[in-house]
């Protein structure tokens, strides 16, 4: 095949990624080179490991990486840094807390993963995440319930607000409302009495995607009794966010159980726990979709939770969750503080959140996103290309004989922690192509050619009788997942029986369809040219430019395998690829416009800043 690329063009795509793209973070206590998720306010506060990896095997490929080692071993470390890390993450800071907005009645703070507004004299946080098109959560609808002598009282603490505002607090950032309580009192004649003074305090900490809210009550000159506070969410189904669902760890020990909460079928109150202790709380949309936001609650005394309770305004969705704390008499002048913390995150599951939240405060873990990684096989990939490079003598200047020491190192531990989990189809995709490369560099375990054959086996256990490969039988794969595995399948023929690989490759090709396909933007369905996969759901126009890339790339493949061992492709599976292959660069093209000096890969026909996956692929 020839090369479709020239140098000049190529060095002008990969300025892109070393210019608008390239940032500093910090992993673990040591300053590295990252590429942020995209250019702009949204994408460019964070580096995603996952999207990293990915531009990390070009990036060591020898005319790059010889032009800039830094930049090209700069953004691996950061891979594997992110990798090790006390907890490994998907995502790391790449600024801090900026304050848009210091009006307490219309604030706009950002930080590295959210964006939050709101009004404190109504007592309203609104929250939602950044780099997505997520509606927020609002952090509101509070209550305080206690006794005056024999009177029982609840009182709506946004109702009772008399002042706020926003505090800094080192890297930090407080939002503060208080409110002054009165309830009814007196044992003869009924009065008004003041109880006390109620304060919400939520600390935004940079570098960090925790909410830490502290509610601090102090009484006033007579006994307050029974206090409950309360610390709630409301509106969770409304403005688009349709918070459905919920799972609870009852009780306040490790060992408590986990009990889901159904979607309510029916307007009305839910016990989500009663009188007894709540270690962690997540809610979801229904059936947790992957990606979408999921709200985590950990109390910071669980054995002080009395109650929790969760309201459906309508069927299908929540409106409020309501958690009280307390139950505790004060006398005059004494405190009752409660603390907790949140996270809003990207579908990160409930029992992950929980000790992801419980390690935030460990060291090396500060700055990074809280939403667990399991071994991510891009990241492999990437690490075992170097490797084959440098067995190759393909460097201008040779890798130091201490760094490739380190690199098998990192791979024989990741991939043993890979081919013991359960990945998904792009890192099991991912892993074959590093079982591959590192069975050419010759340097791997003996058994490098049985790890390709396993791990090709597990691989084509994923492929339906119509072609498409799934999610480990979660449902449909995109367009992008059914190109790397077609790419692995591909680079795999050398390697293992050519006629076993032939059939799987012709139905993965198959189902691979050119055209004008439907394509999901700010929720609605938009008409692209395009490629469809049958079976699928419609991807996201953000991946268009990702997707199409990796068909182009999976079908030059076929293409070679095809040169190397003809009896591997069938014939109709060759024109197939060859077609594949013409029509996604076709595709691509329109994608690449000049940006100054550089070239920038928009993400879909309709534009939008590059990210570092697609800048890659294409």
């Amino acid at each position: 095949m020839r090369n479709l690329l020239h140098a000049t063009d190529r060095d002008r795509l990969i300025a892109h990624l070393r210019g608008a793209l390239l940032r500093e973070v910090t992993v673990g206590g040591r300053r590295l080179r990252a590429l942020a998720e995209a250019e702009g306010a949204e994408g460019g506060s964070f580096c995603a490991a996952p999207a990293n990896a990915r531009a990390a095997e070009l990036l060591v490929q020898p005319e790059v990486r010889d032009g800039d080692p830094a930049f090209a071993d700069g953004v691996l470390d950061f891979v594997m840094a992110m990798a090790e890390a006390p907890l490994p993450c998907r995502r790391a800071a790449a600024g801090g807390i900026e304050v848009l907005r210091d009006d307490p009645r219309n604030f706009e703070i950002l930080t590295p993963f959210h964006r939050f507004t709101g009004d404190l004299s109504a007592g309203m946080v609104r929250q939602q995440l950044r780099g997505a098109a997520a509606p927020p959560v609002l952090h509101t609808g509070n209550l305080v319930e206690f006794r005056l002598g024999r009177h029982r009282n609840a009182v709506d603490v946004e109702d009772n607000i008399r002042d706020c505002a926003i505090l800094r607090q080192g890297e930090g950032v407080v939002l503060r409302h208080e409110s002054r309580i009165a309830g009814k009192a007196g044992l003869v004649r009924t009065r008004q009495a003041e109880a006390g003074v109620l304060r919400y305090d939520y600390a935004i900490m940079a570098g960090s995607p925790l909410l830490r809210l502290t509610v601090t009550f102090v009484a006033a000159k007579q006994k307050v009794q029974r206090l409950r506070l309360t610390t709630a969410v409301d509106q969770l189904g409304s403005n688009g966010l349709e918070l459905a669902e919920g799972r609870v760890a009852v009780g306040a020990g490790p060992a408590a159980p986990w009990k889901d909460q159904p979607v309510p079928q029916a307007a009305g109150v839910a016990a989500w726990a009663e009188a007894t202790p709540a270690r962690h709380l997540a809610i979801g949309a229904a059936g947790w979709p992957a990606g979408a936001p999921t709200l985590h609650i950990r109390p910071g005394a669980p054995a002080g939770v009395v109650g929790v309770k969760a309201i459906a305004a309508r069927p299908g969705a929540l409106h409020w969750l309501i958690l009280r704390h307390g139950g505790a008499s004060l006398a005059p002048g004494a405190t009752l503080v409660v603390q907790e913390d949140r996270l809003l995150a990207a579908g990160t599951q409930a029992e992950a959140a929980e000790v992801a939240m419980r390690a935030a405060g460990q060291p090396g873990v500060a700055g990074l996103d809280l939403d667990p990684l399991p071994t991510d096989g891009a990241a492999l990939n990437a690490v075992a290309t170097q490797i084959l490079l440098a067995a190759r003598g393909a460097y201008r200047v040779p890798l130091p004989v201490a760094r490739v020491v380190a690199l098998e190192a990192w791979l024989d531990r990741h991939m043993a922690a890979l081919t013991q989990g359960q990945p998904s189809l792009p890192d099991l995709a991912h892993a074959v192509l590093a079982a591959e490369a590192r069975l050419r560099a010759g340097s791997g375990p003996a058994a490098g050619a049985g790890q390709v054959e396993n791990l090709v086996r597990r691989l084509l256990a994923l492929q339906k009788s119509n072609g498409c490969f799934q999610e480990n039988g979660r449902g449909a794969t995109t367009l992008a997942g059914q190109a790397l595995a077609l790419l692995a399948l591909a680079r795999a023929v050398p390697h293992l029986d050519p006629l076993a690989l032939g059939g799987p490759i012709a139905r993965a090709l198959a189902v691979i369809h050119p055209g004008t396909v439907e394509m999901e933007e700010a929720g609605r369905m938009v008409r692209v040219d395009g490629m469809a996969l049958d079976g699928a759901v419609p991807a996201p126009l953000r991946q268009h430019a990702e997707a199409v890339g990796l068909v182009a790339r999976a079908a030059g493949a076929v293409l070679l395998a095809a040169e190397a061992r003809p009896e591997a492709v069938p014939a109709e599976a060759l024109a197939a690829a060859q077609s594949l292959h013409r029509q996604a660069i076709a595709l691509v093209r329109p994608l690449v416009r000049a940006r100054g000096a550089a070239l920038e890969v928009a993400p879909s026909p309709l534009g939008g800043t590059a990210s570092p996956t697609g800048q890659a692929a294409v």
